[in-house]
């Protein structure tokens, strides 16, 4: 019940064609042009009740008019807008099996996306899966990037960009992810049976280590889950390979094989599979940017440097032992040292010694020659005494692992040869012959062809007539060359 600001009076009366409240004591106007929610009907020309007033949708900005036939549509860019975003962030949840409520979240920063103008400029599958992606992160499910990814078939990287400068729009909060949210889901793709829970449970343990010792910090939490499920495979006696595990959790085998190798460097990774699920470790080890790491020239000193500017000479001889290096009054200046180099270099300089050695080189060659002599239809270069060219040659064993991986890169190649070569086979048996393409006949160029010009002018102006090569020759200068 309205009460009068004035006089504060209760007594009051209201008219409802005008909307209008007014107080009977005093005359105030307490309301005016009040809306009220009552549906109202009216008549239309042809006597048939009808409704009167538009309906508005939840979250729309207006009524929605249409066209004769429903042809033609008022409603405006931003609720169209709204409408094709709710829409395919329904699709798209469908699709990746989440929730409503995700959904409807995934719709909350799809408008926040538009109020903020994010979606100019960007194609929509961009926002709608980064819109999807941020209500995964913070409900904490086991959705990666690449998932959204795969099945809107876009690039992840574009995907990932999109979704970070959206963040960054938003000034979002967003939790990092913990690497056990994917262990259930990985375990359950690998296949295990009925030893999935413990495998993942050991793998959980294995992450819950990692993460003590600091292995987690800076990686990606895909590759952190597949170094932990292939030690859990290991330990109830589970073969899964590198591939198989790689293609489970979408990363690179070298980044699984890292995290393998830093986790055998803790003191967790000595442990033997009972003592490891019995025994836990308190101590806490250093992250392993603290370990020992390859020296690149960026660490280096200035006077290093500067030192190492001067160009490196290879030594003549690889075998031969390092320079001395340290302090010049440690190296021993012995004068027998020095005649006996100066004795071997003379050795080396005589005469006989260099005949010699033609008569080796001569040798060797004449040893070639017969053997490819012997074996002309081929060599075997079995007579090669060059080191370098010996080390390019393969063994038997190394002959057969590179064709039998030749054959299984080009097995579609030559699956389809032999089907061709079948085919051309079975054909020729049956009569079959393919049809013979016609070859195009070449105009004779000698005196029996038809108009064949009677001087190099006339060749020139039938060369031009027919190429049609411009209307603006000065075709009394060409005659002019040729006379």
């Amino acid at each position: 019940m309205a009460v009068c600001p004035n006089c504060g009076s209760g007594q009051t009366e209201s008219n409802a064609s005008s909307g209008a409240t007014y107080c009977t004591s005093c005359g105030t106007v307490i309301e005016e042009n009040t809306i009220v929610s009552e549906i109202t009907f009216g008549e239309s020309s042809s006597g048939a009740a009808i409704v009167q007033g538009a309906f508005i949708g939840d979250g729309a900005t207006g009524a929605r008019i249409s066209g004769p036939f429903r042809n033609q549509s008022s409603e405006n860019s931003r609720d169209q807008t709204m409408r094709k975003g709710r829409q395919r962030i329904n699709a798209l949840a469908n699709a990746m099996r989440l929730s409503e409520r995700l959904a409807e979240k995934g719709v909350r920063f799809f408008q926040l996306a538009v109020n903020n103008g994010f979606i100019q400029g960007r194609r929509s599958q961009y926002v709608v899966a980064s819109c999807l992606y941020i209500t995964c992160r913070m409900e904490k499910t086991s959705h990666m990037l690449i998932d959204f990814s795969d099945v809107l078939n876009i690039n992840v990287f574009v995907l990932g960009s999109t979704f970070l400068k959206f963040v960054k729009v938003l000034h979002l909060s967003i939790p990092l992810v913990d690497p056990s949210l994917y262990i259930t889901r990985f375990a359950g793709m690998l296949e295990f049976g009925d030893d999935t829970q413990k495998v993942a449970h050991d793998a959980t343990r294995l992450v819950a280590r990692m993460k003590r010792d600091w292995l987690d910090c800076g990686r990606r939490p895909a590759g952190v889950c597949g170094a932990a499920l292939a030690i859990a495979a290991r330990m109830n006696d589970y073969r899964r390979t590198m591939a198989e595990i790689v293609y489970v959790v979408k990363v690179a085998e070298e980044t699984v094989q890292s995290r393998l190798q830093e986790f055998s460097m803790t003191p967790s990774g000595e442990l033997s599979v009972d003592d490891f699920r019995s025994v836990w470790l308190e101590r806490e080890e250093m992250p392993p940017s603290f370990g020992p790491t390859k020296k690149t020239g960026k660490g280096k000193s200035k006077r290093q440097r500067a030192a190492g500017a001067q160009a490196d000479v290879l030594p003549i001889d690889p075998t031969a032992p390092d320079p001395v290096t340290g302090d010049p009054s440690e190296i021993p200046n012995d004068a027998v040292s020095l005649e006996i180099a100066k004795e071997m270099e003379g050795v080396l300089q005589d005469s006989q010694t260099k005949e010699l050695e033609g008569e080796l080189a001569a040798k060797k060659r004449s040893e070639r020659e017969a053997s490819r002599l012997a074996n002309p239809e081929g060599s075997n270069l079995s007579d090669v005494d060059d080191d370098e060219i010996d080390g390019v040659l393969l063994d038997e064993e190394s002959i057969k692992i590179k064709t039998q991986v030749w054959m299984e890169l080009n097995k579609d190649y030559l699956a389809a040869q032999e089907q061709k070569k079948l085919k051309a086979d079975t054909d020729r048996k049956q009569g079959i012959r393919a049809p013979s393409k016609k070859k195009r006949r070449m105009k004779p160029r000698d005196s029996s062809a038809p108009n064949l010009p009677e001087s190099p002018a006339e060749s020139a102006r039938q060369l031009v007539e027919e190429r049609k090569l411009s209307k603006k020759i000065n075709y009394e200068a060409l005659d002019a060359l040729f006379a």
